[in-house]
């Protein structure tokens, strides 16, 4: 029985952690579309959407309507993006999350206050604990303390500003990931749809690369829209197959997947062209994504 999304996030809502570790699972596709379009580098589409996994963590309880989970999380990611692309690294959106008078606490009881705010505060407690203590440490400072810049926490620390982030970063990609694990333990849906999506789309383009796009082609709907990074936008299938497949199979160039991210409705395909040795710098219609 597959529970809808709106359940996830009443789940979620009241605390349960695996509840939002696969609803954020079976989004984690198109989020990272929704990234991917906006920043145009696979690094910073995966580093926004892990902001987002823990962004969705604090503000879950404060979703007033679960059935629009899903442009939620959306309005999440963008805000994250967008915060990006004006240059405020420093910025995405953590700060002002946790509300407050606007006085120094002390840094015990204004993490621990700050945490135990949190529906999901004994997963958020359990999964710090998992942290290197320096790794804990910087964490709370930054997501739950009284003192939340980069400079405030280097000068605390006595450690340079490079070595703050290095340290956030980490501990965004682990609480990221313990979130998403959380949630295989007792759902596996969506990890079973990517693997089968990965699966496929892994043998559809080792066919290509052996000349054949059949079997891609049977996963694209006729209408679909096919962009560039330029901006450049054509319709359906029948152009893809002949100024893009066709073209590039006609040259020797093949397909080689790095990434693929799977969700119900929503696949992103991420990947290297290969030329050939005999002609290694042509250039050939390159698509940046798909859409039906």
């Amino acid at each position: 029985m597959i529970v809808r999304d709106a359940e996830l996030a009443r789940m979620a809502r009241s605390g349960d952690a695996t509840s939002l570790g696969v609803l954020l699972e079976r989004h984690r596709a198109p989020l990272h579309a929704l990234a991917l379009g906006m920043l145009r580098r696979r690094e910073d589409a995966q580093d926004a959407v892990q902001d987002a996994f823990l962004i969705a963590l604090r503000k879950i309880d404060q979703l007033e309507e679960p059935e629009a989970v899903g442009g939620w999380l959306r309005t999440v990611v963008r805000n994250v993006c967008l915060s990006r692309l004006r240059g405020r690294w420093d910025e995405v959106p953590f700060a002002g999350l946790v509300e407050g008078s606007g006085q120094k606490e002390p840094f015990e009881s204004a993490a621990a206050e700050a945490v135990n705010r949190l529906a999901l505060r004994e997963w958020v407690w359990a999964a710090l604990l998992e942290l290197p203590e320096t790794l804990r440490i910087t964490a709370m400072l930054r997501h739950f303390g009284a003192f939340s810049s980069y400079e405030e926490i280097s000068a605390i620390l006595g450690v340079p500003m490079g070595t703050v982030k290095s340290r956030l970063n980490q501990v965004k990609v682990k609480l990221a990931e313990a979130l998403l694990k959380t949630a295989g333990l007792s759902h596996d849906e969506a990890r079973s749809i990517s693997e089968s999506r990965t699966r496929f789309f892994t043998e559809a383009h080792e066919e290509f690369n052996r000349g054949s796009y059949q079997m891609l082609a049977g996963s694209f709907s006729d209408d679909l829209l096919l962009g560039y990074s330029g901006g450049i936008t054509t319709r359906g299938l029948e152009f893809l197959v002949r100024h893009v497949w066709e073209e590039n199979l006609e040259a020797g160039v093949k397909l080689h997947p790095t990434n693929i991210l799977a969700s119900e409705d929503v696949t992103v395909i991420e990947g290297d062209f290969e030329n050939p040795r005999a002609d290694p710098f042509q250039e050939r219609r390159r698509p940046t994504f798909f859409g039906a």
